[in-house]
Formats: structure tokens, sequence, C-alpha cells
């Protein structure tokens, strides 16, 4: 018996759900235990290559191989209604969009899990409001996806949020959500700054992809792992360490909002922390935290923090100038 009918054989056995034990079939085959283990490798290279669900797994108290078979299960009623609550709570999406995910979410049901979860569907979807912006995102970042998937430079037509049209070549890195908004992360092509640039979906007009061969993703050393624990806000701008002092019930907000932070010392009222945030979009998030996290330092942020304060207060008392009595 050749190689590849003992290895043809061995494969039919384990598709039988059968334990295969090492030593065994050297003896039943009259060869080698190593010869085995080669002819288990070659088991596992093509299940590989084809991208097979199924595991050859070795159980060492055993001295067996045996192939794992992952069952798909129907998706749960339970988990379908987490799913759905998450998306119509991030309201990013149109509302013809948003069905359309809805109605496939349908789909991996079973028939009866299926009955329930649509007298549940049409409640939540009845209060659902779509983005203001009424634009369509499900094509444009799969789209983008592939031209991030294949490293391909592209062109992007962009209207900013005063409505000025921009065009940047840029390199895109990745697709996020965050805060109800798609946001593709890139690098824009002749700007002095080193950071990624972050561009609204919805405000992507269009995009060309250029000619060449594209870009090396070694040519930057961009983690988006990185970006979210230091960049969580979607505002470009080099980051910066700031150290904060932050009372206790809103600790976890500023813990969960940015993973990278520090704890230098627990007080009886506050924490000290540490983090590293590009300073627009942390400047906005930290208006909305009223007194509880402070600035410490270093001083010319603690400043600048203040003369934001400082321009609201004036335009609040402008504002009342000008109201009629």
């Amino acid at each position: 018996m050749d190689k590849a009918e003992r290895i043809l054989l061995v494969f039919c056995r384990l598709l039988k759900h059968e334990w295969l034990n090492k030593t065994n079939l050297a003896l039943e085959f009259n060869t080698t235990e190593r010869t085995i283990e080669r002819d288990m490798q070659s088991i596992r290279a093509v299940l590989s290559e084809a991208r097979s669900p199924v595991v050859l797994l070795w159980d060492r108290q055993k001295g067996s191989y045996i192939l794992n078979h992952y069952q798909h299960r129907p998706l749960q009623s339970m988990e379908a209604l987490t799913i759905l609550k998450i998306l119509l709570g991030s309201r990013a999406l149109r509302l013809d969009e948003m069905e359309g995910l809805v109605q496939a979410l349908c789909g991996l049901l079973s028939p009866r899990d299926e009955m329930e979860f649509s007298r549940l569907l049409e409640e939540e979807l009845d209060g659902y409001r779509e983005p203001s912006h009424h634009q369509a995102i499900i094509k444009t970042q799969w789209d983008l996806q592939q031209c991030i998937r294949d490293h391909r430079k592209i062109c992007l037509h962009y209207s900013r949020g005063d409505d000025m049209r921009t065009a940047h070549i840029v390199f895109p890195l990745s697709v996020v959500v965050s805060d109800g908004y798609f946001y593709l992360i890139a690098t824009v092509e002749g700007t002095i700054h080193k950071e990624p640039a972050f561009f609204r979906l919805d405000r992507i007009r269009s995009f060309d992809v250029l000619p060449g061969n594209g870009f090396s993703p070694e040519d930057n050393d961009f983690s988006l792992r990185r970006l979210r624990s230091t960049t969580p806000f979607m505002f470009g701008g080099n980051p910066v360490r700031l150290t904060l002092r932050c009372q206790h019930r809103a600790a976890e907000a500023l813990f969960d909002k940015i993973p990278a932070h520090t704890v230098l010392s627990w007080e009886e009222e506050t924490v000290l922390v540490e983090v590293t945030v590009s300073i627009p979009g942390f400047f906005r998030w930290l208006l909305m935290q009223g007194d509880a996290i402070v600035i410490i330092g270093p001083e010319p942020f603690r400043q600048a923090f203040i003369q934001t304060l400082q321009k609201i207060q004036n335009a609040y008392t402008d504002s009342k100038e000008d109201c009629p009595t």
C-alpha cells in the first residue's frame, strides 16, 4: 500500500468519528509511528488549505487522533434580540439598511424562534430613527474594506461638516464604528502629520482606486488595537499624555472610554489617572463630564481647556444679550 492510499484510508476512518491510536496504526500499516505523524500532518495541511471547520486533534493521554466536527447551531432568540438591540442602539444605518440586516438575522433562527422573534421585531423597529445624514453605508464600507484588503491607494472625494468639498489621496487602514458613525481610518499622502486621519463614511461622496501595486502594510506601523486604546474619539492629532483627577463616580466611564489608562493613586474621593489621547476629541468628551474629571497637567493643556470653557461662557453671555426681553 502506498502513502496516498494509506492517508485516504486513515482519513475515511476519521470521518466516521473513530479514535485512531498512533501505535496501532503503525502496526496495522506495517510502518513507523513517525510515518503516521507525517500522514496526520498531511491531513491537517489539506484541511487548512480547504479552510475546513473540521480540526484534527491529538489526545496525548489516549495517544490517539480524532476529527473534531464543529456543528453550526441555529441562532437563539435571546442572542438575536441582543444583536438587534446593539444594532438599533447604534443608529448608524439608514432604515432600509437596518431592516435588511434584521431580516438576515431572522434567517439565522430556527423556524420556531423566528416566529417568536418576529413579534419582538416589529415593536423594536417601530421606534427606530435613522441618522440625519440619510446616506447608505453598507456598500461603501464593503468597497473600502476590499481596498484595505488589497492594500490599494485611493482618491477620496469628501464633504466636510461645513459642506466644503475636498479631495485626498489616502492609504485606507481600517473601517470602525464609533458614537453612531462609520469612520474610515487612513493615512493621508502629502501631509506632515504622522497619525492617521478619520473620515466619516456618510460624508464620502465617492472614491477612485488609483492604479499601481498599492502599498505594503509594512510601510506603516498602524495598529488598530493601539489606536482604539489611545484615540477613542475619532479625531486626528498627535497623542499627548495627560494627568487627570477623576471623582470615583466618573471613574468607570473614564476607564471604559480610555482602556489604555494608568492609575497613579486612589484617594478618598478621587483617583489620579494618566491617559494618552488626542486633544480635540478628548476635550469634546471631557465637556460632558462636568466637574467630575479635571486636567491636572501638563499646564499648557490645562490652560487650553480653560480657554475652551471661557469660549463657551462667552458664547452664552453673547447669546443672552441677543435674547428679546
